[in-house]
C-alpha cells in the first residue's frame, strides 16, 4: 500500500526505514520553517504532481530531496552519537523539481522538503499536501504551522563558510572570473547569504589553503601586480569592484584572503604579476614568509592597499588572514609575519582560525577564531569577540558538525550553543571545496564527498554544484536552522534578560561550553516552543 507521512526537518528519511512522523511545528513570523513528506510507491515514477492547499500557500516552496553515498563516517575519536557508523545511502542534495513533478522511487522512500518563508500572519495554518500519480488514488497529508505573533530580531553575529573560487572553475570548465563564472558564483553567493553568512573570503592573492607543498590551484587573484624595471606597481580596480558587487549580494564585512601558507606562516602565497609585460610567478613556496623578496613586496603593496580601503569606505569592513590554524610549533614564525603585517596595518584586526592561546595571549591575533575542541580556555580566560571554527577534527567528545554520519540534531545545536557562550561569529572552511585533500585533484562532489577518503563525508562542502548555479543540501538548511535557534534565544534576552534566557536552557540540559546538551530532538523542540510562547505573549 502507498504510504505518505510529514516528517521533522531533523529527521534523515532513509529509503527502506519508515520514518517517525511530525504533524506540528512552531516559527516566528519572519522566520524560514521547514519540514518534509516523506512518500512510498511500489513502483518508480517522475510525474508525480504535487499540490498544497493552505492559506499561506504562497509562502510554500518544496524541492525533491536526492541521495548520496556517504562514504567516509572516519570517527577518529567515536563518542557513540551519531546517524550512522557505516557507509550508507545519505539524503542531501535538495534538487527543484523539473516541471514541477516529483519522483517516486520503487518500493522505497521518498521525501520532499518543504520550506516555509516570507513576512507571515500570525496564527495556527493547516498545509495539506496531495500527491498524484498517474496510476493509483491520490496521497494527502496535513501538517499545523503555528505562526507566532513575534519576529526574530536581528544580530551582529558574524557567520562565514569559505569559498573557494577555483571550485567553480574546475567543475564548470569556465574561466575565472569571466561572465559565465560571475553569473555561477554569483548564485553560490546568494545561496550563502540567504543562509546566514555576510562575510566572505576575498582573493586578493590565490588563497594559500589546503594546498600540497610545491603544488597550486588555479589563480584566483583579484589585485593586478605590475613590476617594471624593478618597482612596483598595483591596480586596486577589479578588486574593490569585486567588493562592491559582493556588497550589492549581500555580504556585509570582507576576509582579506591569508598572506602567508597555512599551518604555520612557512612561505609566501602564490602571486602572479606583469613583469616588464610579461605574467609570470612571482612568489610562492620558493619564498620565505618573511624573506627579504616577500617582505619588500609587502611594504610596496600593503601601505596602498590600506589607503586605497579608506577612500572607498571598506576598510573598517576588513579582516585580516596571517596565518591558517598556526600550530605551538611555528609562533616566531608566526611573530615574524604579525610584526612585517602590522608595521604597514597597524590597526588591521588579524583574524585568524586557531587551537592555541598563547598567540592570543602573546597579542599576535585580534580575534581568535578557536577550534570548539579547544575553546574551552579561551571561554576560561573570557576572550572578547571569541569566534568558533569546526573542521575535520571536531569528530568527538560529542562535539556538534555537519558530517553526513551525524544527526541533524548534532548539527543544528551548534545555534543554541553559539548561544550559550555568547560567540560573535562562526567560521567553516568548506563551503564548496570540491577537491581532494591538498588539492591533489579536481572532483566531482556528487561522486566524491570525502576529499578522496581523507575526510569524513561532508566535512569539505554543504552546497552542490546545479546546472546554472548551487543546490543547497540537507545540511545546510539545518545549519541555518540552528543560526535561527541562536537568533531566538537573543531575542528572548533582549526581553527577560540573558540570565532568565539561560536558566530555560539549562532546564532543558543545554550547558555551557560545546559538549553537553540533550540528544534527543524533542528536547530542542519544546525549549524552542517554550521561548516562542514567552515571546508570542
Amino acid at each position: 500500500m502507498p504510504e505518505i507521512y510529514t516528517v521533522s526537518s531533523l529527521e534523515k528519511v532513509l529509503l527502506h526505514k519508515k520514518p517517525k512522523t511530525e504533524k506540528r511545528g512552531s516559527m516566528a513570523k519572519n522566520e524560514t520553517f521547514a519540514f518534509q513528506v516523506a512518500y512510498k510507491y511500489n513502483r518508480f515514477a517522475n510525474d508525480i504532481k504535487v499540490e498544497i492547499e493552505s492559506p499561506i500557500k504562497d509562502f510554500i516552496t518544496y524541492r525533491q530531496v536526492e541521495y548520496v553515498a556517504c562514504t567516509s563516517v572516519n570517527l577518529w575519536e567515536g563518542d557513540g552519537f551519531y546517524f550512522s557508523d557505516k557507509a550508507y545511502a545519505c539524503p542531501d542534495v535538495l534538487r527543484p523539481l523539473k516541471g514541477g513533478l516529483a519522483k517516486a522511487r520503487a518500493c522505497e522512500y521518498s521525501t520532499l522538503w518543504f520550506t516555509v518563508k516570507g513576512d507571515l500572519p500570525a496564527g495556527k495554518h493547516k498545509i495539506k499536501v496531495t500527491l498524484y500519480a498517474p496510476w493509483c488514488e491520490p496521497l494527502s497529508v496535513e501538517y499545523t504551522l503555528e505562526v507566532m505573533d513575534f519576529e526574530l530580531e536581528r544580530t551582529n553575529f558574524i557567520y562565514t563558510n569559505w569559498f573557494h573560487y577555483d571550485g567553480i572553475a574546475s567543475y564548470y570548465g569556465v574561466k575565472m572570473f569571466s561572465p559565465k563564472y560571475n553569473k555561477i558564483m554569483e548564485s553560490y553567493i546568494k545561496t550563502a547569504v540567504n543562509h546566514g553568512v555576510n562575510m566572505l573570503l576575498i582573493p586578493m592573492f590565490t588563497p594559500p589553503l589546503d594546498t600540497r607543498v610545491g603544488s597550486e590551484r588555479i589563480t584566483a587573484q583579484l589585485i593586478d601586480v605590475y613590476k617594471n624595471d624593478g618597482i612596483y606597481s598595483f591596480d586596486f580596480d577589479r578588486l574593490i569592484s569585486f567588493m562592491r558587487r559582493v556588497s550589492e549580494l549581500g555580504i556585509e564585512y570582507f576576509e582579506m584572503s591569508h598572506l602567508f601558507t597555512q599551518w604555520g606562516a612557512k612561505c609566501a602565497p602564490k602571486v602572479e604579476a606583469y613583469v616588464d609585460g610579461r605574467k609570470k610567478k612571482i612568489f610562492g613556496w620558493k619564498n620565505g614568509a618573511t624573506s627579504p623578496e616577500y617582505s619588500e613586496f609587502l611594504s610596496e603593496l600593503l601601505p596602498r592597499l590600506r589607503q586605497r580601503l579608506i577612500d572607498e569606505g571598506l576598510y573598517s569592513r576588513c579582516r585580516f588572514h596571517l596565518s591558517d590554524e598556526p600550530n605551538d610549533g611555528c609562533i616566531e614564525n608566526y611573530k615574524e609575519a604579525w610584526a612585517l603585517f602590522k608595521k604597514y596595518m597597524p590597526d588591521a584586526p588579524v583574524t585568524d582560525a586557531l587551537s592555541h592561546y598563547d598567540f592570543y595571549k602573546m597579542g599576535l591575533v585580534d580575534v581568535a577564531v578557536c577550534s570548539t575542541k579547544a575553546i574551552d580556555t579561551f571561554l576560561e580566560n573570557k576572550v572578547e569577540n571569541l569566534f568558533a571554527y569546526y573542521c575535520c577534527a571536531e569528530s568527538g567528545d560529542m562535539l556538534s558538525n555537519r558530517y553526513m554520519s551525524y544527526t541533524s540534531l548534532r548539527n543544528r545545536v551548534i545555534g543554541i550553543q553559539l548561544y550559550l557562550n555568547n560567540i560573535s561569529g562562526f567560521l567553516h572552511w568548506g563551503y564548496n571545496f570540491y577537491n581532494t585533500v591538498l588539492s591533489d585533484e579536481a572532483i566531482d562532489p556528487y561522486q566524491i564527498n570525502d576529499g578522496a577518503g581523507g575526510f569524513q563525508s561532508g566535512d569539505a562542502f554543504i552546497v552542490y554544484p546545479g546546472k546554472d548555479g548551487a543546490l543547497d543540501s540537507l545540511r545546510h538548511e539545518v545549519f541555518y536552522d540552528g543560526l535561527q535557534d541562536m537568533r531566538l534565544f537573543y531575542t528572548l534576552e533582549k526581553k527577560i534578560g540573558r540570565e532568565k534566557t539561560l536558566e530555560l536552557l539549562n532546564s532543558y540540559g543545554y550547558k555551557s561550553g560545546f559538549r553537553v546538551y540533550p540528544h534527543d530532538e524533542e528536547s530542542l523542540l519544546k525549549v524552542r516552543y517554550e521561548a516562542q510562547k514567552i515571546l508570542a505573549m
